[in-house]
């Protein structure tokens, strides 16, 4: 009896585990849940020279292309991921991130046209006209949307962005970023009035508004403390610089923690132990962890931009605001520290609707999408 050869699945993820974010979380996940089921190969970037150029993994095998230079690699990865392709003459070719990995599968559909491409769209802040001022994105962008033969994009608003490019709405589905119900930390012993901010210190995070909005929170329940997890902040970066600005104007300091970057299970628990969770994004995707929040039992207040929408529903699993409204911003975490009924239904409310973004759906979803390019 001869076994039929598994199909070869290339995922090219520019980043994978020197960041964190929802695109790296996704190749992670595809690697290791679906490696029983295909011959899975991720390709990222080198960046540094101690690191292995492959490695075996329990599930998957993971290639390093670059010299081992962080910013020399990132220009490299497009073109060195696709000549690794062309080499390993895989099935499907799948780019998690528009970025560097879409602009590979622009080479991809040169140098090994046979494989099958599908590009998920991750990013909120490309969009920016600061971004599409850049020269890479001037060229590719229109190109990166449309050589896939399918799209997902992880929420509403990146598939509409798709369609405006010239893409067929038949070949796009959204199919949103993950969590991983199982590490919800089941008990965190509140701590009363506090508010989390989980974000990078980066403008499309919005935080300066937010500290612009704390003084009236205090005004108004004087206990209030506000928490960020994150990036540290820097001197020299420029919303970093404006936050310390801001905490210096309006005497706030000693109100305010930073804990820096933490292991994800250990944001998870600084989140469970928060009344309130508020990210005020300025671009987002789909907002990874408003979806972490809810499964935390916090209620979450997030922007109307992107794809937050998507994850909340106004008044029904999180309040929604207006960007770069301080008073806006205040209000709403005055109304869920003061107003522990509404806190409570809508975190309630939340439990309930997280359930759809559990990594096994999710994944059984993108296993679908392999399969009909198969």
């Amino acid at each position: 009896m001869v076994l039929e050869k598994k199909k070869m699945i290339v995922v090219l993820t520019a980043f994978y585990e020197t960041l964190n974010g929802g695109a790296e979380q996704m190749a992670q996940e595809i690697a290791e849940r679906l490696g029983s089921t295909y011959e899975i190969t991720v390709i990222t970037g080198r960046f540094r020279r101690s690191a292995l150029k492959r490695e075996e993994r329990p599930a998957f095998t993971l290639y390093r292309v670059g010299l081992g230079l962080k910013y020399i690699d990132k220009l490299l990865y497009p073109w060195l991921a696709a000549l690794k392709v062309q080499r390993l003459k895989p099935d499907i070719a799948h780019a998690v991130m528009e970025s560097y990995a879409g602009v590979a599968l622009v080479f991809i559909k040169r140098l090994y046209p046979r494989a099958k491409r599908i590009l998920t769209l991750q990013s909120g802040d490309l969009d920016d006209a600061r971004k599409q001022k850049k020269l890479g994105i001037k060229l590719f962008w229109r190109p990166i949307h449309l050589v896939p033969d399918k799209i997902t994009a992880i929420s509403g608003f990146l598939a509409r962005r798709a369609e405006r490019l010239g893409v067929k709405r038949e070949n796009i589905r959204i199919i949103p970023n993950g969590v991983d119900l199982t590490k919800i930390p089941e008990q965190a012993e509140k701590i009363p009035n506090r508010v989390i901010c989980v974000a990078r210190f980066s403008w499309e995070k919005g935080i300066e508004y937010l500290i612009e909005a704390w003084p009236r929170v205090l005004k108004k329940v004087p206990t209030a403390r506000l928490v960020f997890v994150g990036s540290k902040v820097k001197r020299g970066e420029e919303t970093a610089s404006r936050v310390n600005e801001l905490i210096k104007k309006y005497k706030i300091s000693e109100t305010i923690e930073f804990k820096g970057a933490l292991p994800n299970t250990q944001t998870l628990v600084e989140i469970k132990k928060s009344s309130v969770f508020i990210c005020p994004s300025l671009a987002e995707g789909l907002g990874i962890v408003f979806i972490e929040a809810q499964a935390c039992g916090v209620p979450p207040i997030g922007t109307r931009v992107g794809g937050i929408p998507d994850v909340i529903q106004d008044q029904e699993n999180g309040l929604l605001i207006e960007p770069k409204d301080p008073e806006a911003i205040a209000k709403a975490i005055i109304r869920l520290l003061t107003d522990r009924e509404l806190a409570n239904r809508l975190s309630q409310r939340a439990l309930i609707t997280v359930q759809k973004y559990d990594w096994a759906n999710i994944i059984e979803q993108i296993n679908k999408a392999y399969q009909e390019l198969l």
